[in-house]
């Protein structure tokens, strides 16, 4: 079954139900599918596309995307979510490694992008007619294990990365995903992250409408004000969110001055990176009622690989979801027994497809069904997954193994510390040593020396860091994850810059 095709069927089970709202409006079953179903015949009627042709789709968080997104999928097209803070140059490669034959757009063209593709916007669609539910008609769907959407990673920019996932590698994990979270056609979900992400189109969007769960979609960027005021109101009783999100949600929080704890919020779902043990108890403060819900997926994926329990109050990453396997492998790639920290591979329905035009990146992903995600982590006593960091992240330290993440998270337990990245550098004797980032409350200072006595009394000496730096502001990708590329960039600067300083005193 393909995804438009399940959705219809909880359509016409649904079809006074209201499933999509913004601000200010809101729509059911029936009307979603309807102005999907006239986008779809628009296409059909105006552009002579080949079946499975690859089409953009540029937009903020609005209803919008949900309503184009399903006009593709009612053509039997390929999806190609546009990621909305994307440069013009960002959007150019993209559309050409996506090898994508149309833009649809809630918006016209931005100037000078200079995109050699039709480009249609909402207002050509609004001058047609709206077809009634019942002559929505299905045709031209594609085979379940078809590709269904293309997702660039982020970081795309010329040699093309992206994911290829299916029809049936989508649904099962929004099924699976909205099942282990608890989804009913009670709650209501507001959508935080960018609808580009893989987590917000699989398991926030598709997920809620297979479940019934009412979807709030505002345009980006959220102020956390109207965040508080859904809230207070009541009108949402979950939400999904990255770290650093929730960092900046509980930051201004705490500076209103007149606040009560938000009791309506059943569920948080973190993605996208570990959350902070400290920052748990924050959420946990604001959102009394709510479970906190850690996750760990990626987009090769599609993306839930796995999750806490409703009611878990320990932090994991959780079990597998329904019909995933994940084993753990050394570097001879043999099974790691006990509590030994492995590289994750994951096996399932939810596993790509593989990297659109590139299979010796595939080949080298996938080894007989297994991902292999470059993720490092290990089972604790209960069987749930605990992620130690990257396999990319390691920092080898005269011969010893040193997970940046975990040196973060015990940093994080500081008072004076609101962010924190650490990196590797070179080191003539032990190769690699730890350095740390820190930006820390406006209004705390911060005692490296003192600093550097507490870790050594609760770390292992090789794990504390050699060098602090405290900045004004921690780098990070679009996507909100840490930076580490662009950290060491900064020490590498200060060396040139001390280079270049030296040169001229000389």
């Amino acid at each position: 079954m393909t995804i438009i095709e399940r959705l219809f069927m909880e359509a016409c089970d649904r079809k006074e139900h209201i499933i999509v709202q913004d601000l200010k409006q809101q729509w059911t079953y029936a009307e979603v599918m309807s102005e999907a179903y006239l986008i779809a015949l628009y296409i059909k009627k105006n552009f002579d596309l080949e079946s499975g042709s690859h089409l953009a789709l540029y937009t903020n968080n609005e209803p919008f995307f949900i309503t184009a997104a399903l006009g593709i999928q009612f053509c039997g097209y390929v999806l190609v979510p546009v990621p909305y803070s994307a440069s013009k140059t960002e959007i150019k490669n993209i559309l050409n490694a996506s090898d994508a034959k149309l833009v649809i757009s809630k918006y016209v063209q931005p100037a000078h992008l200079n995109c050699d593709i039709p480009w249609v916007t909402a207002q050509d669609f609004s001058q047609e007619p709206m077809p009634a539910f019942e002559a929505i008609s299905l045709t031209n769907q594609s085979d379940p294990n078809q590709c269904a959407i293309l997702l660039p990673t982020s970081g795309t920019t010329g040699k093309s990365k992206i994911v290829m996932l299916s029809h049936r590698n989508v649904l099962t994990n929004a099924l699976a995903h909205g099942e282990k979270v608890g989804y009913t056609d009670q709650d209501s979900f507001l959508v935080t992250m960018p609808v580009h992400f893989s987590s917000t189109i699989v398991t926030q969007l598709i997920s809620c409408m297979l479940y019934g769960t009412r979807i709030k979609l505002i345009s980006l960027p959220l102020l956390p004000r109207t965040a508080f005021k859904l809230f207070q109101n009541k009108a949402v009783t979950a939400f999904s969110a990255v770290p650093t999100q929730l960092m900046h949600f509980v930051s201004d929080f705490h500076q209103t001055t007149n606040w009560s704890a938000f009791d309506s919020i059943e569920f948080i779902v973190i993605s996208g990176a570990a959350i902070p043990a400290k920052l748990v108890d924050h959420l946990q403060t604001i959102f009394p009622k709510a479970d906190i819900i850690q996750t760990y997926g990626l987009t090769e994926a599609s993306p839930r690989v796995s999750m806490m329990e409703r009611g878990d109050r320990r932090l994991t990453c959780g079990s597998p979801i329904s019909d995933v396997s994940i084993r753990l492998v050394d570097e001879e790639e043999n099974e790691v027994e006990g509590a030994a920290v492995g590289e994750i591979w994951v096996k399932g329905p939810n596993v790509m497809l593989g990297y659109y035009k590139n299979p010796e990146l595939t080949s080298d992903t996938m080894v007989n069904g297994w991902l292999k995600t470059g993720d490092l982590g290990y089972w604790n006593e209960s069987r749930c997954l605990i992620i130690t960091g990257r396999k990319k992240n390691i920092i080898i330290s005269g011969g010893i193994n040193i997970y940046p993440e975990e040196i973060e998270e015990f940093l994080y337990g500081l008072k004076e510390v609101e962010e924190v990245i650490i990196v590797g550098v070179h080191d003539d004797l032990l190769g690699e040593v730890p350095v740390a980032f820190l930006k820390v409350f406006e209004e705390c200072s911060v005692d490296m020396d003192a600093l550097t006595k507490y870790c050594n009394l609760h770390l292992s000496s090789y794990k504390v860091p050699r060098q602090w730096r405290i900045i004004d502001e921690i780098p990070k990708t679009k996507t909100g994850k840490l930076d580490r590329a662009s950290t060491k960039r900064l020490l590498l600067n200060e060396q040139l810059n001390k280079i270049t300083r030296g040169e001229r005193k000389n």
